[in-house]
């Protein structure tokens, strides 16, 4: 009985591993076709008219190329979730094999039954909130600052307070701590047991809000750099998986900390040379 058991058990984690791969590799085939499909759009879309259409299509993406603005609601939510699975769900395995690991336990002892289904999904439901949020704040930012950005220079040194910013967090004490959580997926499963479905949930929006206080400042970056851009995005959940699971993952926040102050201190003064050009 207790082999039939394992066994079972077995399975159930290989399919927890295969519906996580199959999720994984989606958002990252359906991110690279949207690239790809823009790109063709464009293409197709200037090929189409005349020659001064043209020049002054190519005119005014110049003048507006610099400016920053926010993608409408129903564009950005979309492209938000498959981020979200395509980066984050993989940095999370180590903690949702954890959870499994102890439900299968807890399970063999009567203490009833928790899904790893659910406790992804809360885990992504937090990150799809949040994502939420940052649409939410990057409107607010755009009716403050208006036509303030008249030119690339501004939004040139906009770009290195984003990156600034989050340099100073990545050196921070708190994205320590959110990350030691998130390193030691075993005791962080063991200190906020929850039973039952409802616990599941709340278990994976509990790892949610760790695992966005580790990485929000990263993902944060990814605005500006791009957020289907599939270098910056195949880069940066490299970064973030080893930060939450590798022995040295603290010492690469601090130095992607470092690299990021750096970066936002250039993008300043070049700034601030050409403003005065």
């Amino acid at each position: 009985m207790d082999q039939k058991r394992k066994k079972y058990f077995d399975k159930e984690r290989a399919v927890v591993f295969a519906i996580i791969i199959i999720l994984t590799i989606a958002s990252w085939i359906y991110t690279a076709r949207a690239s790809v499909s823009s790109d063709g759009m464009s293409m197709d879309m200037t090929g189409a008219i005349d020659p001064e259409m043209d020049a002054k299509m190519a005119g005014r993406l110049t003048e507006t190329a610099w400016k920053p603005a926010m993608l409408p609601f129903s564009m950005f939510v979309p492209m938000w979730v498959v981020m979200c699975i395509g980066m984050m769900l993989p940095t999370a395995v180590p903690m949702i094999f954890a959870f499994d690991t102890v439900s299968k336990r807890r399970r063999k002892q009567g203490f009833g039954n928790s899904s790893s289904y659910l406790f992804i999904g809360g885990y992504i439901l937090l990150w799809v909130l949040f994502g939420i949020i940052c649409w939410l704040a990057g409107e607010g930012i755009m009716l403050l600052i208006g036509n303030r950005f008249t030119s690339w220079v501004h939004t040139l040194w906009g770009v290195a307070v984003v990156f600034l910013f989050a340099g100073i967090y990545q050196l921070s004490p708190f994205k320590n701590a959110c990350m030691k959580g998130c390193q030691h997926p075993l005791s962080f499963i063991m200190h906020n047991w929850k039973t039952g479905a409802w616990g599941a949930l709340l278990m994976g929006m509990k790892h949610g809000i760790e695992c966005i206080g580790c990485c929000w400042a990263l993902m944060i970056v990814l605005f500006p750099l791009g957020m289907m851009n599939l270098f910056w995005m195949g880069l940066f959940t490299l970064i973030m998986f080893f930060e939450k699971n590798a022995k040295f993952g603290t010492l690469l926040a601090k130095i992607v900390g470092w690299l990021l102050l750096a970066a936002g201190i250039m993008l300043l003064v070049l700034g601030g040379v050409m403003a005065f050009i």
